[in-house]
């Protein structure tokens, strides 16, 4: 008999799962089944969306519906919610009354926005910041306003403000945080990545919102804005709701796994946003809703349920952002998070130039490296600067997860070219100070 694979949910996850599965099964029937019209799709790319730096919406798409049916075989269905989940009978129901049965069973559900519930009157002016397939009408809406106010000061709020001050909107950007990125950075570099935004977008930083009105006031702690509309991007949380009770859920809020994507029940995986993970430095259980892992979830859920062991060895949460000319990232612990599970830890921060002091076009760039007091065991990184950042911050998630010393990651050989280096890297220049203490 042939069996068959079902995947709730076609994004980055789902779709990495469903073509892997498809590798190693190609007589398996693999049918996804995806509420939206877009699959294999890149939510990243809404802020630039917006920004009008690109306007086919078809981008969005890696491959798709129509390639994954034709060259992968794979049975896409778009417009299909799944509405219910019986995990006994193993079978999927949808909103348009279709009921799909099933051998093995992928949840990729992703995850949904946080909402603010204090608002009051009309909706219409309050926009969340999440799917693609919306992402026409959002710009559509947004570029008829000219006062916007954006809720939260974390990755998807710096984004987004960036967005609409080069279309020319003026933004105010409210966060509860006494800096932005401040859940990503620790302070020292957080206050420059504050003071670099200030010139741009009125920020309005340790205010709590109270209340939100027909999406034209804002009510905080410290005053009132009067604003054409209202972005929340107060962060996202898991989409489980189709299976929380039924399945095991982790500390995180996300579906539990094992280090295959095994959910507690038979021949039920999870994988991308809708599943929690464990961090490679700390060992801790952590949900990190970011695409790379996500795609590296679903392509380990596809490979064994085709009968390829595979295992996710964790995340050192390497996430990066920018704001104009300026890139900020992070990987593994900053020394707050390190502190908060039991680590007694050392951290030390740099300023460099990115290119010899010669060649022109040299930019700031600030290292900040953590590492444990007692193993000097690297912890993490914080890098913001105005290039080579990524480059950095991906040779320090090899680090972690080698489980380098400072010592080593002082002596590891770093490329050198004046046009894009100096001599003496800031990630060994940040080592050198670390190992001075």
């Amino acid at each position: 008999m042939v069996e068959r694979l079902l995947v709730v949910g076609g994004g980055a996850a789902g779709m990495s799962a469903a073509s892997r599965a498809r590798k190693f099964r190609p007589e398996m029937e693999i049918t996804v089944l995806e509420e939206t019209k877009m699959v294999s799709h890149a939510p990243c790319g809404i802020p630039y969306y917006v920004e009008g730096l690109f306007h086919e919406e078809s981008l969005f798409m890696t491959y798709t519906p129509e390639f994954f049916r034709k060259e992968r075989k794979i049975d896409v269905r778009i417009g299909s919610r799944v509405t219910e989940l019986d995990l006994d009978s193993r079978v999927a129901s949808t909103s348009g009354g279709e009921k799909y049965e099933y051998d093995y069973l992928v949840i990729a559900t992703g995850a949904v926005p946080k909402d603010f519930h204090r608002i009051e009157g009309s909706r219409e002016r309050v926009f969340f910041v999440h799917h693609p397939a919306h992402a026409k009408e959002l710009r559509e809406r947004l570029w008829s306003l000219n006062k916007i106010a954006v809720i939260g000061g974390g990755i998807l709020g710096v984004e987004m403000a960036e967005a609409l001050t080069e279309v020319g909107k003026k933004v105010t950007l409210i966060h509860r945080g006494n800096y932005v990125l401040n859940k990503l950075l620790d302070e020292d570099l957080g206050k420059v990545v504050t003071d670099v935004m200030s010139r741009k977008v009125d920020l309005r930083l340790s205010e709590e919102i109270e209340e939100i009105r027909d999406g034209r006031l804002v009510k905080t702690n410290w005053g009132k804005y009067e604003v054409d509309g209202v972005i929340l991007a107060l962060g996202v949380r898991p989409n489980v709701e189709l299976v929380e009770g039924r399945i095991k859920l982790g500390e995180t809020g996300a579906i539990y796994t094992n280090e295959f994507m095994e959910t507690n029940r038979k021949n039920v995986f999870a994988a991308g946003d809708v599943a929690e993970t464990t961090h490679i430095v700390s060992g801790t259980r952590v949900w990190m809703p970011f695409a790379p892992v996500a795609n590296k979830m679903g392509f380990v859920a596809g490979s064994n349920i085709g009968g390829v062991r595979t295992a996710f060895p964790g995340t050192t949460g390497n996430m990066i952002t920018k704001f104009e000319e300026w890139f900020v990232g992070k990987v593994g612990l900053s020394e707050r998070e390190a502190k908060t599970v039991g680590l007694k830890t050392i951290g030390k921060t740099i300023k460099a130039k990115t290119r010899a002091r010669y060649y022109p076009g040299g930019k700031d760039i600030y290292v900040r490296l953590v590492a444990e007091v007692d193993t000097n065991r690297l912890l993490g990184a914080q890098i913001v600067g105005g290039e080579e950042v990524l480059g950095r911050l991906d040779a320090v998630s090899v680090a972690l997860q080698k489980r380098v010393t400072v010592e080593e990651l002082f002596f590891a050989e770093m490329g050198y070219l004046p046009a894009i280096s100096q001599v003496w890297d800031p990630l060994t220049v940040a080592a050198r100070q670390l190992l001075k203490d």
